[in-house]
């Protein structure tokens, strides 16, 4: 039986931006070559086009094997992210989506016993209602 490609779990623009970035800084054929892909597909996917699915797993896993951040991840990047996440949600749902995913966030660092980054300290203060107001005031 043959083995299914794994399913994506990048959004398509944060995946082209590692790539992009992959490919700034080895080369475009280099990139290219180790995905196992041409380098017109490489530069079509870089320039906006959608990669098949089998193709986006290729992308996904190339990129996880270089097994290392190029750059952390930011607040603002998480909010864009959840704003997209949420975009059935109520305000007041959105918020706590997000308030609810910074706590797990610290959580699951200090169960590893590992100071939060500074993003996601961020993140959890944005998300903390207002004091002196109730959780249902908060926009």
């Amino acid at each position: 039986m043959k083995a299914r490609a794994s399913v994506p779990t990048l959004p398509v623009p944060l995946l082209r931006d590692g790539i992009a970035r992959e490919a700034a800084r080895y080369s475009l054929r280099r990139v290219a070559r180790e995905v196992g892909m041409s380098p017109n597909g490489l530069r079509d996917f870089l320039r906006g086009a959608l990669p098949r699915s089998a193709t986006r797993a290729k992308l996904e896993q190339w990129l996880a094997s270089q097994g290392q951040v190029t750059r952390p991840p930011n607040m603002g990047q998480f909010i864009r992210l959840l704003n997209h996440l949420a975009v059935d949600l109520s305000p007041d749902q959105t918020k706590q989506f997000g308030r609810a995913i910074a706590e797990l966030l610290v959580e699951s660092y200090e169960v590893r016993r590992l100071s939060p980054p500074r993003w996601v300290q961020a993140l959890l203060r944005h998300y903390r209602p207002l004091r002196g107001k109730a959780a249902s005031e908060v926009a």
